[in-house]
């Protein structure tokens, strides 16, 4: 039988920073997880924030920041965002430390 990879991730307050737009806050949820054909981490998630689509933006959240795009909308409003790379969270392929 095969284990099945939880993809880890945070879910909570980030700060958006678009372009020369002030930095807003937004509730979050993210996960995160290596994708192998890519060889590198990819993470994603939704925003509860109307953004624009198809921009870079940088999500900020207590642990860290990174880069990633805005995709497409849900019907609620929220802005799906993906990056490639370190997320703005701990990830244990990344940083060894276990989830308590």
């Amino acid at each position: 039988m095969s284990q099945i990879d939880e993809p880890e991730g945070y879910t909570g307050e980030v700060t958006v920073l678009l372009g020369d737009a002030g930095p807003r806050t937004a509730e979050a949820a993210l996960a995160a997880r290596f994708d192998p054909l890519a060889g590198s981490v990819t993470w994603s998630g939704r925003v509860r924030a109307e953004l624009p689509l198809r921009e870079r933006v940088r999500i900020t959240t207590p642990h860290g920041s990174a880069a990633a795009e805005t995709t497409e909308r849900d019907p609620w409003g929220n802005t799906r965002v993906t990056g490639v790379g370190r997320p703005p969270f701990p990830v244990v392929l990344l940083d060894g430390v276990e989830k308590v």
